[in-house]
């Protein structure tokens, strides 16, 4: 039988040690992973059951998830369908089978082309204009007097202050006219409001949807809008996917095109972007076949990934000196002339 040094037992031995060490490690980090994961489940969750009541469809809330800082023994549900069998007007009530209504998920009325007008109660806390805009022949929004947070203006949904406007309905076809008076336009306001070929943004209209936008994403027939010189921020994709849109006249004010803001917009053949803006950001004009500029703004500095791609009409455009740093692939597929690597 052959003899194994002693040395080299010992540091067999170890290493067994070391694996088996290791071995446990990882076993109990597993075991915490799952443990945690169980227990914090349930607390994640933004549902813990459904139920069905009249054309209403709703889950009740899991209390937990919405971190309320108050009245967190109160059992309230949210709308998560509406029967496409409603028409005309439709009465959201305060309550569903004793529970506080509260919400209204954002395709619950997707499939209610029938439903012409909407009463929102005053419990009703958890709302987005786009689940409204969904809702193709909606025109009328009406708000309970004593809500907290929401008012009616013009038949269009308002936050309480009267001067942002939220959400507008999906039933307005042709040319709609934004309230005078209005100076913020809330995210995804106008959005999917598909019937819309002309939108007029009156004076005094500081900020299309804040930073995530949205805007007026998916307007899939709007062709001409009119931006005032009041507004001085547009958010991420405000244009997003608006397919027949055709030229766009940037504020003067604005300083930069974030995210994908004209992403899918085929149509797109001309934006007069201002001097002032310094950046530009990922898929900002992504896909735009037929965009043209006069010339690139003279103090962009900044240009994201994917930004031009595509835009085979900006063909051998050059750049100005101030642009300093060009993101992946930012003009893939254009054709513009790209400065001499340093």
């Amino acid at each position: 039988m052959k003899r194994v040094p002693l040395n080299l037992r010992k540091n067999k031995v170890l290493e067994n040690q070391s694996r088996i060490t290791f071995g446990l490690m990882m076993f109990s980090l597993l075991q915490v992973f799952f443990l945690c994961d169980l227990q914090a489940g349930p607390a994640i969750r933004p549902f813990t059951t459904s139920g069905a009541s009249g054309v209403f469809t709703y889950s009740v809330y899991n209390n937990s998830w919405l971190h309320l800082n108050s009245d967190k023994s109160k059992a309230r549900v949210s709308i998560t369908k509406v029967s496409p069998k409603a028409k005309g007007e439709l009465v959201i009530p305060s309550s569903l089978d004793g529970y506080e209504v509260y919400g209204l998920e954002e395709s619950a009325l997707s499939a209610c082309s029938g439903v012409t007008s909407i009463s929102i109660p005053s419990t009703m806390k958890r709302l987005k204009g786009r689940a409204l805009n969904l809702s193709l022949g909606l025109k009328e929004i009406k708000v309970h007097g004593e809500h907290p947070s929401f008012s009616s203006r013009n038949k269009a949904l308002y936050n309480k202050k009267g001067d942002t406007l939220l959400g507008v309905g999906g039933g307005h076809v042709g040319e709609f006219q934004i309230l005078s008076g209005t100076k913020f336009i809330g995210e995804g306001g106008l959005s999917f409001c598909t019937q819309l070929t002309s939108i007029l943004v009156p004076d005094g209209v500081q900020d299309l949807g804040g930073r995530r936008g949205e805007t007026f994403m998916g307007c899939m027939a709007l062709e001409k809008i009119s931006l005032p010189d009041s507004v001085t921020n547009i958010g991420q994709k405000s244009f997003q996917d608006c397919k027949k849109l055709k030229e766009v006249a940037i504020p003067s004010g604005v300083t930069e095109i974030p995210f994908g803001v004209f992403w899918r917009c085929p149509a797109l053949t001309q934006v007069v972007l201002p001097n002032k803006i310094s950046k530009v950001g990922n898929y900002a004009f992504a896909d735009c076949k037929k965009l043209k500029l006069s010339k690139f703004p003279g103090d962009l500095k900044e240009i994201g990934a994917y930004a031009f791609k595509n835009c085979i009409g900006l063909k051998g455009m050059a750049l100005p000196d101030s642009v300093a740093v060009i993101h992946r692939s930012a003009f893939q597929g254009s054709g513009v002339l790209l400065p001499e690597p340093k």
